[in-house]
């Protein structure tokens, strides 16, 4: 009978923490939550780095940056979740001229924060210029993209929004916290070395 009191009184200390515990668990991800939607509300648009390029060509630097058009777009993709965009870069001068097509996925995880999945197309071609047929985006499956290996978390610094990989997660990261790979305002967004300036909504 004892053992099993000090059994009953350990359970219930245990359940007693966790009903401690769960409100500010459940009060970050709210905050998470709506970190995401604001952050979401900024996204989407059409960016190029063109006045980078320009600064290039004025101070000859050497090897300078190509100059890319970038448009984000959302789309309804219920098999890769509930937030999901479209990203076509091609050449600023030339459309025509597609460098890159990728799928992002955000979520809030409780434990991580907001957390951005990026996707591959295992046949690019099909769904180039989707963002002038988001309908096409409807008929993706699972198997039509390769998720990348490492994902992305996002946190909230001052009035802009800045993306790491998750060092656990990301091979190679040892643990360690990763430097910032993109940073988003609402005047643009900068990803590695490229300075993205936003030129329209989408």
């Amino acid at each position: 009978m004892a053992d099993g009191a000090r059994g009953i009184a350990v359970r219930g200390a245990a359940l007693a923490l966790a009903m401690l515990l769960l409100p500010g668990c459940t009060d970050q991800t709210k905050v998470h939550e709506a970190e995401l939607s604001e952050l979401l509300a900024v996204l989407p648009g059409h960016y190029d780095n063109t006045a980078q390029v320009e600064a290039d060509t004025r101070n000859h630097v050497n090897g300078p940056h190509d100059a890319v058009a970038l448009t984000i777009t959302h789309v309804f993709t219920p098999r890769l979740g509930h937030h999901v965009y479209y990203a076509q870069e091609s050449a600023a001068d030339d459309p025509r001229r597609v460098f890159s097509q990728k799928m992002y996925s955000f979520a809030v995880d409780e434990k991580r924060g907001i957390v951005e999945t990026l996707y591959e197309f295992v046949e690019p071609g099909r769904w180039r210029d989707g963002a002038e047929n988001k309908d096409l985006f409807t008929a993706v499956e699972s198997e039509d993209v390769q998720p990348e290996l490492c994902q992305l978390l996002w946190t909230k610094k001052g009035d802009a929004f800045v993306a790491a990989h998750d060092p656990k997660a990301c091979p190679g990261g040892g643990g360690a916290a990763a430097a910032p790979l993109v940073e988003l305002t609402v005047g643009g967004l900068s990803a590695g070395d490229y300075k993205f300036v936003r030129r329209g909504r989408q």
